[in-house]
């Protein structure tokens, strides 16, 4: 795939949607907790409550769990198969297993760890608050951002570690998912284009256009028929709607398992 080319991505189902936020979450909540400044310690702070409040809904241990086990089903005939690379195949069939078997374990909602950590769950009262958790709101806080930066990171280290059972669930399955896509080159005639489905679905669609042509893609689509419409990008608006009167050359990619 042409690094050049910037990737947009439009689950078809809330299932996949939360998993797609979950590990946009997961991924900043990781690089802000392994740097050094209290800002950036804030930063992962809020990033873990913001985890807390995408899964107070729904049960995403079961979620991942049945994905997990339908990506198992799908790929473990393919064993037999003389065309298939068997290392590969089994490396990822352990990697599932394995992700299946740590997040068993798992004894409690992601939602509910805040409530474990005295801690933990008044700053999480206070971060709802704008500006809430200012030093004289929360002295204990305001102590813990001025401790040794390596101190902080061994506690956020430790806050994050029931997480990682979910994180690298949700990877797995991001991944087998993007390793599905049919990938095709398409040309949106003045900024629209339209595919017949047949009936097919889909899981994840992905929308691959190069920067320069200053467009950002909708999609819209049933079982039936699915519709691009690139749209110029304006920043000074409060939307970015407006006819193109260019065809914009574009990789789409259906994911599904």
């Amino acid at each position: 795939m042409n690094s050049e080319l910037l990737r947009y991505e439009f689950p078809a189902s809330e299932k996949t949607r939360t998993f797609l936020r979950l590990s946009y979450l997961f991924k900043q909540l990781e690089w802000f907790s392994k740097q050094d400044h209290p800002h950036e310690h804030q930063a992962a702070i809020r990033k873990y409550f913001e985890i807390q409040d995408v899964t107070n809904r729904g049960d995403q241990k079961n979620d991942i769990l049945q994905e997990l086990e339908r990506f198992r089903v799908y790929l473990s005939p393919l064993s037999r198969s003389p065309n298939v690379d068997q290392d590969s195949l089994q490396k990822t069939l352990s990697e599932i297993q394995a992700c299946r078997t740590a997040l068993t374990s798992v004894g409690i909602r992601i939602s509910h760890l805040a409530t474990l950590n005295e801690f933990l769950k008044t700053l999480g009262q206070r971060s709802s608050i704008p500006a809430g958790t200012c030093e004289f709101d929360l002295p204990i806080y305001h102590h813990w951002l001025n401790l040794d930066p390596e101190k902080r990171k061994t506690d956020l280290a430790e806050w994050i570690s029931p997480l990682s059972p979910y994180q690298k669930g949700i990877e797995l399955i991001l991944k087998l998912l993007r390793g599905s896509a049919e990938l095709t080159d398409a040309v949106a005639h003045k900024g629209g284009y339209e595919k017949d489905l047949q009936g097919k679905t889909f899981t994840l669609l992905q929308v691959y256009v190069d920067p320069k042509y200053e467009v950002v893609p909708k999609v819209s689509a049933n079982r039936y028929m699915l519709s691009v419409r690139f749209t110029p990008v304006v920043y000074d608006k409060p939307t970015s709607f407006g006819m193109i009167s260019k065809d914009i050359p574009f990789k789409l990619g259906i994911c599904n398992i």
